[in-house]
This record gives C-alpha cells, sequence and structure tokens, in this order.
C-alpha cells in the first residue's frame, strides 16, 4: 500500500515537472531575493549599427546568502487589453512578431555570474541592428532569475517555483514610421451611487511604433470654477505597442454627496476626444430617502383627491 501511495506521489511530482507547474513567475517588479533596474528602458536604433546597453542586478542587504542569477532573452508583445486595466494585463514572453524580431539581434555578455548580499552587478547586452532593419517599434524582455542548480536528495521530490523578472526593452529602429492612432471610446457616468468616479476610455494604436496614450481628468463643483482636481499639467500616461488597444480607467473620490461638472480629454498622437458631462452623486440610502418622499406625497395626494371627492 505504501509503495503504491510513493509511485502515485511520484508520478504527480513528474508531471508538475513536465507541465511547467515548476516553472516561472514573470514579475515586472522587485523580487524578494533581487531587484532589476531599470524596470525598462527606451532606446533608438539606427540600421547597421551596433547598440550597447546594460542593466543592474542587485541583492538587498538582509538577503544572507549570495544569490547566481542567469538572464535570457525572450520577445515581448501586448495582447488587446480592451476590458483590462492592468498595465501588465497581457504581457506575452513567447509570442513571436514582426514586432520582435529585435532579440535575434541581441547578445548578452555575461548572462550568468554571483552577486554577494548589499551588492549589484551590471549586465551588458548588444544590440546589432540589420541593415535592413524594418522602420518602427521593436520590443524585447531580458529576463532575470536566480540560477539555482541546487539537487534534492535523493530520498526528496522538489517542486520549487522560480521568481523572474523581466526588463523590457522599447527599441525604435529608425525609418519609416507609422503614428496612426484612434479612441474608440471616452465615457464619464452621469449618475453614481458612491463617491468612487471612473472615467474610460479605450485607445487603439494603429501606427508601427509605441506611444504613450495621455489621460487628462477636471473635476468642478456644479456651482463654482475652482478646480477640486486636474492633471491637466501632469496627466497619466500608459505605454500603447504598435496594433493594440488600451482600456484605461481614471479614478477620482469624489465627495459623498453633490453634483460635480466633469471633464475627460484622451489623447493618442494626433488623435484627441474630449468628453464634459454634469455627474451626480447620490448614495444608496439617500436614493432610498428621495424615493420613499416621492412615494409618500404620491400616496398623499392620492389619499387627499378621494377623500375630496367622498365628501362631495
Amino acid at each position: 500500500m505504501k509503495n503504491n501511495i510513493k509511485y502515485k506521489l511520484l508520478v504527480v511530482a513528474l508531471l508538475f515537472v513536465f507541465s511547467g507547474v515548476v516553472g516561472i513567475k514573470n514579475v515586472l517588479a522587485v523580487g524578494k531575493k533581487f531587484a532589476v533596474s531599470p524596470m525598462n528602458q527606451r532606446v533608438v536604433l539606427i540600421p547597421g549599427e551596433t547598440y550597447h546597453g546594460a542593466i543592474t542586478v542587485a541583492v538587498p542587504s538582509d538577503t544572507v546568502e549570495e544569490f547566481n542569477y542567469l538572464v535570457s532573452l525572450a520577445p515581448y508583445s501586448l495582447a488587446d487589453n480592451e476590458t483590462s486595466d492592468s498595465n501588465l494585463g497581457g504581457s506575452d514572453f513567447e509570442t513571436v512578431t514582426n514586432n520582435n524580431q529585435i532579440v535575434s539581434w541581441m547578445t548578452i555578455d555575461n548572462p550568468e555570474g554571483t552577486i554577494q548580499p548589499n551588492e549589484q552587478k551590471t549586465v551588458s547586452f548588444t544590440i546589432n541592428v540589420p541593415y535592413d532593419a524594418p522602420g518602427g517599434g521593436q520590443y524585447a524582455a531580458l529576463l532575470v532569475r536566480e540560477n539555482d542548480s541546487t539537487e534534492p536528495e535523493d530520498d526528496q521530490m522538489a517542486i520549487k517555483e522560480v521568481m523572474q523578472m523581466a526588463h523590457i526593452i522599447y527599441a525604435e529602429v529608425a525609418g519609416e514610421t507609422r503614428e496612426e492612432g484612434e479612441i474608440l471610446e471616452n465615457s464619464i457616468p452621469s449618475f453614481l451611487l458612491t463617491n468612487k468616479l471612473q472615467a474610460s476610455s479605450i485607445v487603439k494604436n494603429n501606427g508601427n511604433i509605441h506611444t504613450d496614450a495621455e489621460y487628462r481628468l477636471q473635476v468642478w463643483p456644479m456651482f463654482g470654477d475652482e478646480e477640486l482636481f486636474t492633471n491637466v499639467e501632469d496627466p497619466e500616461k500608459i505605454m500603447v505597442l504598435p496594433g493594440t488597444s488600451k482600456y484605461h480607467n481614471q479614478e477620482y473620490d469624489l465627495p459623498a454627496i453633490g453634483i460635480f461638472r466633469i471633464k475627460q480629454e484622451v489623447k493618442i498622437f494626433g488623435e484627441i476626444s474630449t468628453v464634459e458631462k454634469t455627474i451626480i452623486v447620490c448614495p444608496l440610502w439617500l436614493l432610498f430617502i428621495v424615493v420613499f418622499a416621492i412615494v409618500s406625497i404620491i400616496i398623499w395626494l392620492v389619499v387627499k383627491a378621494k377623500n375630496r371627492k367622498n365628501s362631495r
């Protein structure tokens, strides 16, 4: 019986290994054992020339052991994101497209190494741009993870999750570029039961180069010109890759009750969409009171009318 249980456990563990459950979690953030900086970089490439770049891998001081790192290259792309406001949602480090040919142009100078606690190391990379490289955007990721070669004990089966961080390269290859975009949606609600304003929009990049979509929001009281909120001078900016759409919410906590004027401006390349709307914030409890009062008045008027009719 015990042999059967051990056999089943072994089979399950092997299935995990070969199915990728003992896999790699891609994280665009600081890990527990190490950090990568910068998180991303934008570069301009010239066909026929060579570009040299670098990232830094650091180990925090509270780590008690040395860190062995391994850096690899991967294509980078983003799926259409028309329904999710997550900046990381849709990240793809596997699919090969015309916009991540750059991976085949790149080499990592020191892809493996060891870093002591409270130290950092520079990982250099080289991009040899072909003479016939197409103009426009090219995207790649440098994937950094722990290079753990520890073998489990003979009588143990280890299942381990590996933290992997991605440094994204947004490259613009000099040449023919198209800056074309459209705004598919720009919407502000007219009525809210809570004070959480969400002004939504969807933009699409129809060009062949990445760009930052810009989002501006202004809030005024119904009567008055003094702004409650504005980010006109410092708008939100979100990267949109070629051929992809991006859904986004601008959020602001309004006062709990009131009537306000809202203006949202969305811009991608040369396209601008502006929406202005008056919005009512009425919490649910107040709505019940208002409805109850209206119903009560109607009932009182009906009863009063009947009493008048009966008294004649």
